[in-house]
């Protein structure tokens, strides 16, 4: 991953959470019987569709795949085809809506999931892909569940770490922060100790987040005071979001632009830290190969900061595939899911260039033996990244409305950083999710 994916495709990820009103149908309608994952591979051509991993010449990160996948299942044949972010929805819409059996599988990123399979939109893949769930972390698994069953499959996940400029710490005096995975520092600290970099060290930011007002980002603030993901209730269409967690997360969030320890604005945090212009920044295990090839910044990692009083929580997810429940090649296809994100590890990292971090648990295994992982500071982030995926990881919001919940609070983070006072933000941001969310009521 060459540059951070959850805002690479997160137009992606809202147009496929855009066929939730396309269905008539109000339940899950698929069905698991009349297949199996054939242990002889069939003759067949299936067909993906995607907004990523291939490009116009045949080439791109996902070839390497498909190349391999090819000559380990030589009788089945893969066509990928490409929707750009702003035409993934009405391409899904107009196949998925008109039971087109041409299209056998779809990437979907891990909240849309419920939406997908409130349609019908999805098959599912419970029974088939049983013997294989704890191949996967529990919260990727989780992650591509709705009610109890399993509608994709989990191609990665993903978590998050302190990364910190050596240089301009020594140069403010700041002892480093600790790399034990469990001894997190606390957002309280840290927001500190980035004022003291500004101040002493020649910082021109303190502390910033890669994915500003994001929610993947965001969630783990409020979650790790005792805060809800958002919503309750039934199917988490309660929303949740204008609770006393949320509120002092917010307010702490707020913090950090009002006192100019972060940037307001449209800025690329990434770039500054490897400019050499940030103390301290939470951004992703991608970062990782930046760092190590693109900057000449010395750098130190932890774990995933916590706030005082609370627990330690770190988002989690990534994309899954999903099989069409009009497909007419699902044995065919489902060894392709299969061979993906289940044998050897999962193939998707083992041959993609530079995958998002494995779901897969013996894939994550493999993936922290890499190269960049030996040296100390890499030996470090391998012991945070194992730890994290097993022990801290929470999944964003899981309801059929994920996505007016994104788009509004999204909108809500960033009115927060502009300078809107935080519980007013947020109680008015509970009111346009009921308004937003009252559809669903008579679905």
């Amino acid at each position: 991953m060459k540059m951070n994916p959850r805002l690479a495709l997160i137009g992606a990820a809202v147009a496929i959470a855009g066929l939730a009103l396309a269905g008539c149908s109000s339940t899950a309608t698929t069905a698991t019987k009349g297949w199996t994952i054939p242990t002889k591979d069939p003759k067949a051509t299936i067909t993906v569709l995607s907004a990523f991993g291939l490009d116009a010449a045949g080439g791109g990160d996902m070839q390497p795949v498909l190349d391999a996948f090819a000559k380990a299942h030589p009788t089945i044949k893969v066509k990928w085809e490409l929707a750009s972010n702003n035409d993934l929805d009405s391409a899904l819409s107009s196949r998925l809506g008109n039971k087109d059996a041409s299209l056998d599988l779809f990437w979907a990123d891990q909240p849309t999931i419920g939406a997908l399979a409130l349609r019908g939109y999805v098959e599912d893949l419970t029974k088939q892909f049983a013997p294989y769930k704890s191949a996967w972390e529990k919260s990727a698994y989780d992650g591509s569940s709705f009610e109890g069953k399993l509608y994709g499959v989990p191609t990665g996940t993903s978590t998050q770490l302190l990364y910190y400029n050596k240089g301009l710490l020594s140069a403010a005096g700041i002892t480093p922060p600790s790399a034990d995975p469990t001894a997190p520092t606390s957002w309280e600290d840290l927001a500190n100790l980035g004022k003291q970099a500004q101040a002493k060290g020649g910082a021109k930011y303190g502390l910033t987040l890669a994915q500003a007002n994001a929610y993947y980002q965001l969630e783990p603030l409020p979650v790790s005071l005792g805060g809800s993901a958002g919503g309750t209730g039934k199917g988490n269409l309660t929303p949740d979001v204008a609770s006393d967690p949320w509120v002092k997360a917010m307010t702490f969030y707020a913090s950090l632009f009002a006192d100019k320890v972060a940037p307001r604005g449209t800025v690329d945090n990434g770039a500054d830290f490897l400019a050499g212009k940030t103390a301290f920044i939470v951004n992703g295990s991608w970062m990782i190969d930046q760092l190590v090839g693109q900057t000449k910044v010395d750098w130190g990692v932890a774990p995933s900061p916590k706030f005082a009083d609370g627990k330690a929580v770190t988002p989690t997810g990534s994309w899954d595939v999903a099989m069409s429940p009009y497909s007419k090649n699902k044995a065919a296809a489902s060894i392709f899911l299969k061979w993906l994100t289940v044998d050897n590890g999962g193939n998707i990292s083992r041959y993609r260039a530079a995958p998002d971090l494995p779901a897969n648990n013996a894939g994550l295994k493999l993936y922290l033996e890499k190269p960049v992982f030996t040296t100390p500071v890499g030996q470090d982030a391998a012991k945070i990244l194992a730890y994290q995926a097993a022990n801290t990881g929470v999944p964003r919001l899981e309801t059929v409305g994920y996505d007016e919940f994104q788009t509004i609070i999204g909108k809500t983070f960033s009115d927060i950083a502009n300078g809107a006072d935080p519980k007013t933000a947020l109680d008015a941001a509970n009111v346009a999710l009921k308004s937003a969310w009252a559809k669903y009521s008579t679905q």
